[in-house]
């Protein structure tokens, strides 16, 4: 559940990739690729650099390069269009400049361009590379040039170590906290709060509980009980495990579904979890394998 880095798996030769996911969710992520998607059905959420958004049949956003962001569908029969490029397609026109908003005031045709990249990369034809790579350039330069831009800030070094933030939660999460967190970012606590919720969407306490309840999944699909798993994922005692739990996944622990797979709710509603209906992501079609994490 950690958030982490993809690592985008393009065919030998083309900087593209391309799919439809039925019922899409995915935990804090990021990646230096670009990612443009849009709802054919259905209706989802997506947050992106710490901000949600609904997005509904029609609507699309464009993810830039290194944005955290996770999405999470609202209804199981929804459908996501994802194309995903090398931003270096794009950095003739874009390269300092960013968009105002990452949700798009049209929808650009992008189904359509869509359909045109899925037969380039799959049906693989001369020059088939180029041709993806110009049909993406031609979008997103329509995009570009219609929607509000801005100049794009520099790179910032705490958004990087907030990155490296979460390989220590995952090494660390049984006992880990805010001043630990603050003591490796060399910020203040309180203002290391305000900065990890700016950035995640998620309050960093949500955080934490949401990489053990990660754990605890795993290990209780082991031979552990469930006062062993509450002891090592750090919760205190076993009435705290059970409360966080049954928020974050639906179930008690000796409840849980074989098979579970756990997606995390990052929410900051106390009173919400996860719906265990809609967990079950599905690449309905792509053009390649999708992605390995690093």
């Amino acid at each position: 559940m950690s958030a982490t880095k993809e690592k985008w798996n393009y065919t030998s030769g083309t900087r593209v990739w391309v799919g439809k996911y039925k019922n899409s969710q995915n935990s804090l992520h990021w990646h230096s690729d670009c990612e443009l998607v849009f709802v054919e059905r259905g209706a989802l959420d997506i947050a992106c650099r710490g901000i949600n958004y609904r997005l509904s049949d029609g609507m699309a956003m464009f993810i830039d390069s290194d944005s955290l962001h996770h999405i999470h569908a609202v209804d199981p029969e929804s459908v996501l269009v994802t194309i995903v490029f090398d931003r270096s397609i794009i950095n003739g026109f874009a390269e300092k400049t960013e968009l105002c908003s990452p949700v798009l005031r049209s929808d650009y045709g992008i189904d359509t361009v869509y359909a045109s990249l899925f037969r380039e990369l799959t049906e693989k034809r001369h020059l088939y590379s180029f041709a993806a790579s110009a049909d993406v350039y031609r979008l997103m330069h329509d995009i570009f040039r219609t929607e509000l831009s801005t100049d794009k800030k520099p790179s910032d070094k705490a958004d990087a170590k907030l990155k490296s933030l979460f390989n220590e939660i995952q090494k660390n999460y049984n006992g880990y906290t805010l001043n630990d967190a603050a003591a490796f970012m060399n910020m203040n606590a309180s203002y290391l709060s305000r900065f990890f919720a700016q950035k995640t969407g998620v309050h960093f306490t949500r955080y934490v509980n949401c990489v053990k309840i990660e754990k605890a999944v795993e290990l209780l699909s082991g031979d552990h009980t469930v006062t062993e798993v509450a002891d090592l994922c750090g919760f205190g005692t076993i009435r705290n495990f059970n409360r966080m739990f049954k928020l974050l996944t639906g179930y008690s622990p000796s409840d849980l579904p074989d098979g579970y797979s756990f997606i995390a709710p990052l929410s900051n509603d106390t009173e919400s979890y996860a719906n265990p209906t809609l967990v079950g992501c599905e690449l309905l079609e792509s053009s390649d394998l999708p992605f390995a994490r690093s």
